[in-house]
C-alpha cells in the first residue's frame, strides 16, 4: 500500500499515524487537521523517531488542505467532536454526522477509489452514515469498533483478573 490519509490529529489520529508509519504499513501518512499547525507538530514529532524506530514511511502534517490527501489508498476517519462529561454517544450524531460527510466529500474528491475506515464516534452510526450518504460499496467504508470493542473488553477483564491483557484469550482466539 503507498498512501494511507489519517483525518483528525488528536490523540486517536496521532496514535494512528505512529502506529501506520511505525509498522511500514504505508510508504507515506498523511495527517490532516483543521487545527493551524497541529497536524504539522504531530507528524514532525512521529518523523523525529524515524531513525529512533527504524521506518522508511514519511509522514506528513497538513492543515485543511485535502489535496494533499490525493492518491489515499485508505482514508481512517477520526475527526469528530469529542464527547463532554455526561454526554452520550448518541448526542454526537447530529453534529459529527456532518463532520464525517463533510470529510468524505472532501477525500473523495481527491481519492475516489480510497477505502474509508471510520473511528469517528458512535462509529458505528458514522459508519452507517458515511455508507449510505456516499453510496459507496459496503466493501468500501469499514467500521473498526468491534476490534476497539474487543480490546476494551480484554482491557477490562485484566484488570478485574489483575492479569496482563495479553494473558486474556477469547473464544474467537482459540
Amino acid at each position: 500500500m503507498s498512501k494511507v490519509t489519517v483525518v483528525g490529529a488528536g490523540n486517536v489520529g496521532a496514535t494512528c499515524a505512529n502506529v501506520l508509519a511505525v509498522n511500514e504499513v504505508a510508504n507515506e501518512v498523511c495527517l490532516i487537521d483543521i487545527k493551524e499547525g497541529f497536524a504539522e507538530g504531530k507528524a514532525m514529532d512521529i518523523m523525529q523517531t524515524a531513525q529512533l524506530m527504524g521506518f522508511d514511511t514519511v509522514v506528513e502534517g497538513v492543515t485543511n488542505d485535502y489535496s494533499k490527501t490525493a492518491g489515499s489508498d485508505v482514508v481512517i476517519i477520526t475527526s469528530g467532536l469529542p464527547r463532554k462529561p455526561g454526554m452520550t454517544r448518541e448526542e454526537l450524531i447530529g453534529v459529527n454526522a456532518g463532520i464525517v460527510k463533510s470529510v468524505c466529500d472532501q477525500v473523495l474528491k481527491y481519492s475516489p477509489n480510497a477505502i474509508l475506515v471510520v473511528v469517528s464516534n458512535p462509529m458505528d452510526t458514522m459508519a452507517y452514515l458515511t455508507l449510505h450518504a456516499l453510496k459507496l460499496p459496503r466493501n468500501r467504508v469499514i467500521g473498526m469498533g468491534g476490534a476497539l470493542d474487543s480490546a476494551r473488553l480484554k482491557y477490562f477483564l485484566s484488570q478485574a483478573l489483575k492479569c496482563n491483557a495479553n494473558d486474556v484469550v477469547t473464544v474467537t482466539q482459540r
